[in-house]
């Protein structure tokens, strides 16, 4: 008898266990009813998230994630952003374990992250570039990257094209870093030859020191920036696509693009066909 009444709790409390798995996994959840977007970013690469030297995390993506965060709010409900630095290798599957609501990191919006991820509106533009050391020889191409030692961020879209161009021949001997900053720190002591990185990170890193490196290339592909999401968090990335329309009308786009990039973005022409070098 005391089996079975042990057996019948059990089977009672699997089922409330299975109900509320269930619950947390609805289409229907609203991942802001805490009050709170939890964004999932990658620390690694400036100037679009990075910590600083006081160990702060900042950069172009977080100012744009916090005042999204404002913009998602209402009257009723104010929200606020959270913050989780992760490895970048293991961001997306953090997002499909609900670690946190979003992604907004740097992520290029390809069309097979569409295929697998609620992806929002392109926010700004991007392409990959190969980047130089100024008084070395330059790379204008990537056939020019044969037999050379090229630097890349692991897990990024440059990583992937690498890679793609490699098993369609070219011989680039690559080197792959946990963060950008390691790259171009390799480049610059010469360890490495090249880099193929974002538009916006070379941009950052040259203009710091462009007598070490310089953008040598025209943009070879073109990947622009978008929010992740969960692939049934639909609802949630179109609350997304109407704050970033709205931060564009009121002006808090190109404030930030301006601080951080130094010109304002919110009118420049952002190309949603995918081209990418693989």
């Amino acid at each position: 008898m005391k089996k079975k009444i042990i057996a019948f709790v059990l089977a009672l409390t699997l089922v409330s266990v299975a109900g509320l798995a269930a619950g947390c996994g609805s289409k229907n959840s609203d991942p802001l009813a805490d009050g709170v977007l939890k964004i999932g970013t990658n620390a690694e690469y400036t100037p679009m998230e990075y910590k600083n030297k006081d160990n702060k995390l900042v950069g172009f993506d977080i100012d744009f994630g916090n005042a999204l965060a404002k913009e998602l709010s209402t009257k009723d409900k104010k929200i606020k952003a959270s913050w989780k630095d992760t490895s970048f290798d293991g961001i997306f599957n953090g997002l499909n374990s609900g670690q946190y609501d979003c992604i907004i990191a740097g992520v290029s919006n390809t069309s097979k992250r569409q295929k697998s991820f609620a992806m929002s509106d392109s926010y700004l533009g991007n392409g990959i570039v190969i980047v130089s050391r100024t008084n070395g020889t330059q790379a204008s191409k990537a056939e020019q990257l044969n037999g050379q030692k090229v630097g890349l961020q692991l897990e990024t879209t440059a990583d992937y094209a690498a890679k793609a161009m490699k098993k369609k021949g070219n011989t680039m001997n690559l080197k792959e870093f946990d963060s950008m900053v390691d790259a171009f720190t390799a480049l610059e002591s010469g360890q490495i030859d090249y880099i193929m990185t974002d538009k916006p990170v070379a941009d950052f890193y040259t203009s710091k020191k462009p007598s070490i490196y310089k953008v040598s290339s025209d943009v070879l592909s073109n990947e622009p920036i978008a929010v992740v999401c969960r692939k049934n968090d639909k609802e949630l990335r179109d609350k997304i696509n109407t704050a970033i329309k709205d931060m564009k009308k009121d002006g808090t786009f190109g404030k930030l693009t301006k601080k951080w990039f130094g010109e304002d973005l919110t009118n420049a022409k952002i190309d949603d066909v995918i081209k990418t070098i693989d």
